[in-house]
C-alpha cells in the first residue's frame, strides 16, 4: 500500500466531541453535517490519533441531538468512560461509503493527487480545507502551500484515476510558508 493510499483508507466522519448525559452516550461533531452514514452502522471504527489502526466498537444506539449525533458505544458505561474518548475520531473503511456517480470525487481522494499547473507539477495535494466560503486543496509545494478555491477560476479538473488534479491561474494564489 502507498502512503497515499494509506492515507485515505479509513475515511473520518466524526469526532467525539464530548459526554453527553451520565449514562455514556457521547455527542459526535460530524464533519458533514448533513450525512446519515453513521446513523445505520451496528459497528464503527474509532481511533485516538490519526497514525494508528483504528478499533472496531459495537454500536448500541445512535439519535440525532440537537447541532450533533449522539451515540451509545459498548463498553462506554459512563461519564467518564464517555469523557475518555474526547477527540477520538469515527472512522469507516473507504470502501463503506456510498458509490458515486461519473466525474464525482470524495474528498479523501483528493488526498495524494499530483497537482499540476499545465504541464508543470506544482506538488501534491495534502489536504481539503472546508472554509465557510469556498473549499481548497492544499498543495505542497517544494517552498511552501497553495491554498488553491475549488472553484472553476483556479481548478480546471479532477482525475483521481490518473492520480492529478489540472489547476490554472495560480499567479494569484500567495504561497504560504510553514503551514
Amino acid at each position: 500500500m502507498t502512503e497515499a493510499e494509506d492515507l485515505v483508507a479509513w475515511i473520518e466522519l466524526g469526532v467525539i466531541a464530548r459526554p453527553h448525559g451520565v449514562g455514556g452516550e457521547v455527542r459526535v461533531h460530524l464533519y458533514n453535517p448533513d450525512s446519515t452514514l453513521l446513523e445505520g452502522v451496528a459497528e464503527v471504527f474509532v481511533r485516538a490519533e490519526e497514525d494508528e489502526v483504528p478499533s472496531l466498537v459495537d454500536v448500541i444506539g445512535t439519535r440525532r441531538g440537537p447541532k450533533a449525533l449522539l451515540m451509545r458505544l459498548a463498553g462506554v458505561e459512563s461519564r467518564e468512560d464517555a469523557e475518555a474518548l474526547r477527540g477520538f475520531t469515527l472512522c469507516v473503511p473507504r470502501d463503506a461509503l456510498p458509490e458515486l456517480e461519473e466525474g464525482e470525487y470524495y474528498h479523501a481522494d483528493l488526498i495524494g493527487l499530483q497537482a499540476y499547473e499545465g504541464d508543470r507539477s506544482v506538488g501534491e495535494v495534502v489536504g481539503v480545507l472546508d472554509y465557510p466560503s469556498v473549499e481548497c486543496l492544499k498543495v505542497k509545494t517544494e517552498t511552501g502551500f497553495l491554498e488553491v478555491p475549488m472553484l472553476p477560476e483556479w481548478l480546471e479538473r479532477v482525475d483521481v484515476e490518473g492520480g492529478k488534479v489540472h489547476l490554472k491561474a495560480l499567479d494569484d494564489i500567495p504561497l504560504q510558508k510553514g503551514r
